[in-house]
């Protein structure tokens, strides 16, 4: 599969590296950095691109490919308010995309993990829930694409809980809010807690992500699944099928 990199940073370059292991040839690499944008002449014909960008450049990156006919796999975060736009340029076109706030096969177990304890924890009002999340300090958005779909997935498990915030308000916290906090320092790859904190003991739910790789090799997964199709999925619907066989 010929696969076009957009964004090379470390993820894209981590990304190329799990992609040459697999037996995939990258064709193309665009970055800014490298004064190059998305055009049909600098993909290269590839099949599939897979993008790590910035939240600014996501929605004209995907009109661009899809404009060029090119299936592509989306792990930016932060741009997902466009996703009715992303949408109609790749059903007009044709082509194929597959998005996700986190490409990591761990985080999507940890995902179902949560399901499961939100549904439990409902029946604990005790236990005050919470998300905490840590990255590197060149993460633009906050929280993290992640993190927003944990306190999104736990808010409608929680009849106790009527929505979530950031952060908490100069005055004390409001008991019906689910508290997210984030961090960022260094070169952390990504950690993500659900709390449960109780009366008298605390229990975590925690994925801790040691390097890039499994974010690009769940990235160069989704960019064989999706080559060949068309219209928007998720990772939940690549994974509900490789579990339905």
């Amino acid at each position: 599969m010929k696969i076009a990199l957009v964004g090379y940073g470390k993820m894209g370059q981590s990304v190329e590296q799990v992609a040459s292991e697999r037996g995939h040839e990258v064709v193309a690499r665009i970055d800014p950095a490298l004064d190059s944008e998305v055009s049909p002449q600098a993909l290269g014909g590839a099949d599939v691109a897979i993008e790590f960008s910035v939240p600014a450049a996501a929605i004209q990156n995907i009109r661009a490919l899809a404009e060029a006919g090119v299936d592509a796999v989306i792990g930016t975060t932060g741009w997902h308010a466009e996703l009715g736009h992303a949408a109609t340029a790749v059903e007009d076109a044709g082509t194929g995309l597959i998005y996700a706030p986190n490409f990591s096969l761990g985080v999507y177990l940890f995902l179902r993990l949560t399901q499961d304890a939100g549904r439990m924890a409902n029946l604990l009002e005790e236990y005050d829930v919470h998300v905490w999340e840590s990255h590197h300090r060149h993460k633009i958005d906050h929280p993290s694409g992640t993190a927003v779909q944990l306190a999104d997935l736990l808010v409608n498990r929680l009849s106790h809980k009527s929505r979530w915030s950031e952060a908490p308000p100069g005055a004390a916290p409001d008991p019906r809010v689910l508290y997210v906090a984030s961090h960022r320092a260094g070169e952390v790859a990504g950690t993500h807690v659900v709390g449960l904190e109780g009366p008298d003991d605390r229990i975590e739910l925690r994925h801790e992500a040691r390097n890039r790789s499994s974010f690009a090799r769940g990235a160069v997964t989704a960019a064989e699944w999706i080559k060949g199709r068309s219209g928007v999925y998720t990772l939940d619907d690549m994974l509900a099928q490789r579990f339905a066989s």
